[in-house]
């Protein structure tokens, strides 16, 4: 159904009726397109809150509808190269996710297309490129297609039965532009018109989807396909959308191609311009070579050569992708987010930072000083923010927002190997600037003077697992896992203060107080317990009927140090005696009913399902992490191999799992569930960031220090060698490990292009 290949940094899909639509993302950083491998999707510009451009119809039937079509007139056969929407198929078919791009390719009845779909860096436009080859002289008409919405999606569904007739769709010299003015929107001064070209003469047009889809139809038999002629319609209040006809005149065995643009522009003289640009010979071609060029670029920071090729697979190409675009569009807009309401996440950003700081510094700085924006002077953070709408952020205040930039800071600071990010000025939420160092000693102070009764850090809306907000409504309640947070940043915070010269003693203090409670208070006998109620009641005890393990405590305990080193051990002991399956590690153990009443439920997920015992994969990679610093190689290295999506996908099969077998998701349904295997929120998730730390910087064992750049790997006693090339402080590093569990540090070497090491 699907084939990886390596050179090509692709997935072949060969079956366009996927079990749920497998997406890519396009992206130049401004204009952006989410689109499946049957062709569906959505397109907007900078934010899909405000500036969606077309119809993308989540949850609804038919699946996957609507995208960017091109419908084929031959004869009387009318079929698509996307497959979709069409009822007629091609006889051969096939679809390509790339870096950046997507590609399809078909034949029908001599007639072959490939179908290439990118958004390149020179326009801020989708461009969909189209090959045409016949075996015999043809004539046939092509008609690109877009059913377009009003901009702002959550108005539409309210309002739309009067703002639609605000909406304007016209030809202007043979381009299509549309033009969303209604009343009241966020930002009309920065709102741009849409346009639709073409590099070839067209002969018919319509701006109007009534008129160009028919009556009871949809977009499987559009009437003017149907009829071969469009009707020049343009549409002045209505359901606007961007079709052309163009005809298209093949000689056998001789290649025609056409190029359809999907952009924008501020103004129509800036539409006329880019048009123009785009037209010019050569464009497509230079915008796929600077696209391969820029991805290239990006990957090279860090390569393997490792025994199991699933695994070099996903570390080499598919999860650093994911990762990019995880911190590029943070929890947003996906098949399954509707890309309505989620804004950028401090909580999720931040660690989607992480895993950015070695491959770009300067977007990984850039993206952290955002957040800090959202940082108060009591050094508490929003918990998720609209930088481009506008919107008022979301204010709660959650227990582990504010530690997370922390550990942002101290690992670019480990990349960069030196002090200077500290001392640059950014902005308090509440007015006044400081400078990155006193951002984050507020961060430490906030939770100090947040203590609970018996001394943990207090839960205020919730910690990490949102699902907790119910036992703190009264102020009381305690997390566990964030004091495991806690004292991770404060080690972190104790080594910059050596670095800076100042005194490191009072985080330590406070770190061996935290540590006290944790191996006293929240041990449970053989795990850590979870959290502590409003009315004192701990939640992750063997004494609860559900719900007596949670997976977080456990890993980092041995992540924080604060575990004691028998109570670390017996803890991932029993993660994976209770907590671990075939298909992954489950977050609780057992799944919660009616817990702790009937009448005020901790949550309402059903069993096996989200927050109540799924397998999130989020939590995942902090128990690979765990076992890696355990020296546990062969147990660390089962759960990271067993949740590679082509490997979960295999075992749950196709038709259970669903989604995509090439990006990690966010969870997966679990044994207390009829269905076990499905996995649940592809693509933006955090389990990509941390999946990548944990490959790269544990199991491999490749971790940027201060001193120079640390070599010790984890790996299973199977692997005999591996390879590894890692771009470090300027300098390439070409790394064999021969596995003999040794350790070594790299000290950097100025002016060293390329560096060698085996150990």
């Amino acid at each position: 159904m699907y084939h990886f290949h390596k050179e090509r940094k692709e997935i072949t899909i060969d079956k366009y009726n996927t079990p749920t639509p497998w997406m890519n993302y396009l992206s130049n950083g401004t204009f952006h397109t989410m689109i499946s491998q049957a062709g569906g999707g959505v397109a907007f510009y900078r934010s899909p809150q405000i500036w969606r451009i077309n119809h993308y119809r989540f949850f609804h039937l038919p699946m996957d509808r609507s995208g960017f079509y091109t419908y084929i007139r031959d004869g009387k056969d009318i079929w698509c190269p996307t497959n979709e929407p069409c009822r007629m198929k091609p006889e051969q078919w096939k679809a390509s996710h790339g870096m950046g791009y997507t590609r399809y390719e078909a034949k029908r009845n001599g007639v072959e297309v490939k179908a290439t779909y990118l958004v390149g860096s020179y326009e801020d436009a989708l461009i969909w490129n189209l090959k045409f080859k016949s075996d015999e002289d043809k004539k046939i008409t092509v008609y690109p297609y877009v059913e377009l919405g009003m901009m702002e999606f959550m108005r539409e569904l309210q309002w739309q039965c009067y703002n639609k007739h605000q909406l304007s769709a016209y030809n202007l010299e043979d381009i299509l532009v549309y033009r969303y003015g209604v009343e009241d929107q966020p930002k009309p001064k920065e709102t741009p018109y849409v346009y639709f070209a073409s590099d070839a003469a067209i002969s018919g047009f319509d701006c109007d989807r009534d008129e160009f889809i028919g009556s009871y139809r949809s977009e499987e038999n559009p009437i003017r396909v149907e009829e071969n002629a469009c009707s020049n319609s343009t549409l002045f209040g209505g359901d606007p959308c961007f079709a052309f006809q163009i005809e298209v005149d093949l000689k056998a065995g001789k290649e025609k191609e056409v190029t359809i643009f999907l952009g924008t522009a501020m103004t129509e003289k800036e539409i006329l311009d880019s048009v123009r640009n785009c037209r010019q010979e050569g464009f497509v071609s230079k915008s796929l070579r600077s696209l391969k060029e820029d991805w290239d670029s990006f990957l090279e920071n860090f390569q393997c050569e490792l025994p199991d090729k699933e695994a070099e697979t996903m570390i080499n190409i598919w999860n650093p992708y994911q990762m990019e675009r995880n911190f590029q569009f943070s929890r947003n807009i996906s098949y399954y987010a509707t890309g309505t309401f989620r804004g950028v996440g401090v909580r999720d950003t931040a660690q989607d930072i992480l895993a950015m700081i070695p491959f770009d510094l300067e977007r990984a700085k850039n993206k952290l000083n955002l957040l800090f924006t959202q940082q108060y002077q009591d050094g508490h953070c929003n918990h998720y923010f609209f930088p481009t709408e506008g919107w008022e952020p979301v204010k709660r205040i959650h227990s582990d927002n504010h530690l997370w930039l922390v550990m942002d800071v101290y690992n670019i600071i480990l990349e960069e190997g030196k002090l200077d990010y500290l001392f640059t000025s950014q902005p308090y939420y509440d007015g006044g600037r400081d400078t990155v160092w006193e951002h984050i000693k507020r961060s430490i102070e906030f939770t100090k003077k947040n203590l609970g009764e018996r001394g943990f850090p207090l839960m205020l809306s919730s910690d990490w697992n949102d699902m907790l907000y119910k036992v703190c409504r009264k102020g009381k309640g305690e997390s566990i896992w964030t004091s495991m947070q806690y004292g991770t940043v404060l080690k972190m915070m104790a080594h910059l203060s050596q670095l800076m010269g100042e005194e490191p003693s009072e985080y330590l203090r406070i770190y061996e107080e935290q540590k006290e409670l944790v191996n006293s208070v929240a041990w449970d006998g053989q795990w850590f317990r979870r959290c502590i109620t409003d009315d004192g009641t701990f939640i992750g005890s063997k004494d609860q009927e559900q719900a007596k393990i949670w997976l977080n405590t456990q890993s980092w305990a041995v992540i924080s140090g604060m575990g004691d080193q028998e109570k670390q051990l017996q803890a991932m002991d029993s993660v994976k005696k209770h907590l671990n399956t075939e298909l992954g590690i489950k977050k609780i153990h057992p799944a919660m009913k009616d817990y702790p009443s009937k009448e005020d439920p901790l949550t309402y997920y059903n069993k096996g399902c989200g927050e109540n015992g799924s397998v999130f994969c989020h939590a995942n990679t902090w128990a690979i992490i765990a076992e890696c610093m355990l020296g546990r190689s062969d147990l660390a290295y089962q759960y990271y191999h067993q949740l590679l999506p082509m490997v979960v996908q295999s075992k749950a099969g196709e038709a259970r799992y669903k989604a995509e077998p090439y990006v990690y998701a966010s969870n997966i349904f679990g044994p207390e569930s009829d269905k076990f295997g499905l996995a649940n929120v592809s693509w933006l998730t955090g389990t990509a960031a941390w999946m990548y730390l944990a490959a790269t910087q544990y199991l491999l064992g490749v971790k940027p220090k201060w001193e120079g750049l640390e070599i010790a790997p984890c790996i299973p006693e199977g692997w005999e060698n591996v390879h590894i090339e890692r771009v470090f402080r300027g300098c390439k590093y070409h790394i064999t490990i021969k596995n003999s569990g040794s350790k070594a540090f790299i000290e950097h070497v100025e002016g060293r292009k390329e560096f060698s090491v085996e150990i």
